[in-house]
């Protein structure tokens, strides 16, 4: 008896029909970002004990339930004027009538890059 291979009809056939290909987003992309997570943020910086230390203790942290879930107040502010960006005007500060202070925009500098370390 010679094995066959399964075709696209018995892949898909189990899958609802309101998913579809390129997944639940309307714009046709698909979400290929990955969150980094605190165990595989420790394997990369420790290696395997240290990602076996930190899922053991996630799932202490878990199972004790100790830790209250933060929870972010909305924050509103009200403003007389819109916002200036100083970044591309500058900003002039009146000091009384007559006087006031300006400092014009400064050059943009490079990104801080973090310098790539070896492994230990």
């Amino acid at each position: 008896m010679k094995p066959t291979q399964p075709t696209v009809e018995d892949v898909h056939e189990d899958v609802p029909e309101d998913v579809h290909e390129d997944g639940p987003d309307s714009d046709g992309v698909p979400d290929l970002t990955i969150a980094p997570t605190p165990v595989a943020t420790a394997r990369r910086h420790y290696g395997v004990g240290g990602a076996m230390l930190a899922g053991g203790m996630l799932g202490l942290d878990q199972a004790l339930g100790l830790r209250k879930p933060k929870q972010e107040a909305p924050i509103v502010i009200a403003a007389a004027t819109d916002p200036l960006d100083i970044d591309d005007d500058g900003i002039e500060v009146p000091v009384d009538e007559h006087t006031s202070v300006f400092a014009p925009p400064q050059p943009r500098s490079k990104p801080h890059v973090k310098p790539v370390r070896g492994r230990r």
